[in-house]
Protein backbone atom coordinates (compact mmCIF):
# COMPACT_ATOMS: atom_id res chain seq x y z
CA UNK A 1 0.00 0.00 0.00
CA UNK A 2 1.44 3.40 -1.05
CA UNK A 3 2.65 5.57 1.62
CA UNK A 4 0.88 8.63 -0.11
CA UNK A 5 -2.61 8.67 -1.76
CA UNK A 6 -3.82 11.74 -3.90
CA UNK A 7 -7.01 13.13 -1.50
CA UNK A 8 -8.66 16.21 -2.30
CA UNK A 9 -6.39 17.20 0.96
CA UNK A 10 -3.69 17.86 -1.43
CA UNK A 11 -5.47 19.50 -4.38
CA UNK A 12 -4.04 23.53 -4.54
CA UNK A 13 -6.82 24.64 -7.45
CA UNK A 14 -4.63 25.24 -9.84
CA UNK A 15 -5.26 22.26 -12.58
CA UNK A 16 -1.59 21.75 -14.25
CA UNK A 17 0.03 22.08 -10.87
CA UNK A 18 -3.11 19.57 -9.27
CA UNK A 19 -2.05 17.72 -12.42
CA UNK A 20 1.38 17.55 -12.15
CA UNK A 21 1.24 16.39 -8.72
CA UNK A 22 -1.24 13.93 -8.81
CA UNK A 23 1.27 12.41 -11.00
CA UNK A 24 3.87 12.69 -9.02
CA UNK A 25 1.91 10.87 -5.89
CA UNK A 26 1.37 8.18 -9.12
CA UNK A 27 4.62 8.07 -9.83
CA UNK A 28 5.64 7.40 -6.03
CA UNK A 29 3.45 4.52 -5.55
CA UNK A 30 4.96 2.90 -8.28
CA UNK A 31 7.93 3.29 -6.84
CA UNK A 32 6.88 1.82 -3.49
CA UNK A 33 4.97 -1.24 -5.19
CA UNK A 34 7.98 -1.91 -7.84
CA UNK A 35 9.88 -5.49 -6.77
CA UNK A 36 13.58 -5.12 -6.75
CA UNK A 37 14.51 -6.02 -10.59
CA UNK A 38 11.68 -2.35 -11.62
CA UNK A 39 12.96 -0.09 -9.02
CA UNK A 40 15.42 1.61 -10.28
CA UNK A 41 13.72 2.05 -13.42
CA UNK A 42 10.51 3.19 -11.50
CA UNK A 43 12.87 5.44 -9.82
CA UNK A 44 14.63 6.97 -12.50
CA UNK A 45 10.85 8.19 -13.64
CA UNK A 46 10.46 9.79 -11.00
CA UNK A 47 12.92 11.34 -10.98
CA UNK A 48 12.83 12.74 -14.19
CA UNK A 49 9.25 13.80 -13.63
CA UNK A 50 10.34 15.55 -10.46
CA UNK A 51 12.44 17.81 -12.35
CA UNK A 52 10.17 18.86 -14.82
CA UNK A 53 7.80 18.94 -12.09
CA UNK A 54 10.06 21.27 -10.12
CA UNK A 55 11.57 23.36 -13.64
CA UNK A 56 7.72 24.21 -13.93
CA UNK A 57 7.13 24.97 -10.05
CA UNK A 58 10.40 27.29 -10.87
CA UNK A 59 9.09 29.23 -13.93
CA UNK A 60 5.95 29.69 -12.52
CA UNK A 61 6.94 31.43 -8.98
CA UNK A 62 9.55 33.62 -10.93
CA UNK A 63 7.04 34.56 -13.51
CA UNK A 64 4.39 35.51 -10.58
CA UNK A 65 7.02 37.28 -8.25
CA UNK A 66 6.83 34.23 -5.64
CA UNK A 67 9.59 35.17 -3.39
CA UNK A 68 12.75 35.63 -5.83
CA UNK A 69 15.40 33.84 -3.38
CA UNK A 70 12.37 31.72 -1.82
CA UNK A 71 13.24 28.23 0.41
CA UNK A 72 10.94 26.76 -1.70
CA UNK A 73 13.26 26.66 -4.42
CA UNK A 74 15.99 25.70 -2.98
CA UNK A 75 14.08 22.42 -1.04
CA UNK A 76 13.63 21.60 -4.96
CA UNK A 77 17.48 21.56 -5.63
CA UNK A 78 18.38 19.49 -2.49
CA UNK A 79 15.11 17.40 -3.16
CA UNK A 80 16.49 16.65 -6.72
CA UNK A 81 20.46 16.26 -5.49
CA UNK A 82 19.21 13.65 -3.02
CA UNK A 83 16.88 11.93 -5.52
CA UNK A 84 19.90 11.45 -7.82
CA UNK A 85 22.32 10.22 -5.71
CA UNK A 86 19.78 7.46 -4.55
CA UNK A 87 19.46 6.93 -8.33
CA UNK A 88 22.58 6.68 -8.45
CA UNK A 89 23.61 4.17 -5.48
CA UNK A 90 20.44 2.00 -6.76
CA UNK A 91 21.87 1.70 -10.09
CA UNK A 92 25.23 0.40 -8.41
CA UNK A 93 22.43 -1.99 -6.70
CA UNK A 94 22.02 -1.06 -3.47
CA UNK A 95 18.29 -0.32 -3.44
CA UNK A 96 17.99 0.13 0.38
CA UNK A 97 18.25 4.19 0.04
CA UNK A 98 15.59 4.13 -2.55
CA UNK A 99 13.20 2.26 -0.61
CA UNK A 100 13.73 4.60 2.27
CA UNK A 101 13.63 7.77 0.16
CA UNK A 102 10.01 6.81 -1.01
CA UNK A 103 9.23 6.73 2.53
CA UNK A 104 10.62 9.88 3.59
CA UNK A 105 9.72 11.41 0.18
CA UNK A 106 5.53 10.90 0.97
CA UNK A 107 5.81 12.91 4.16
CA UNK A 108 7.97 15.20 2.83
CA UNK A 109 5.85 16.06 -0.05
CA UNK A 110 2.55 16.72 2.20
CA UNK A 111 4.48 19.02 3.72
CA UNK A 112 6.09 21.04 0.72
CA UNK A 113 2.96 21.20 -1.65
CA UNK A 114 1.28 23.42 1.52
CA UNK A 115 3.90 25.80 0.98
Amino acid sequence: MPTLNWSPELVLGMPAMDATHEEFVALLAAVESAPDDALVSAWATLVEHTQRHFDAEDRYMRATGFAAANCHTTHHAMVLDVLRQGLSMGRAGDLAPIRQMARELATWFVHHADT
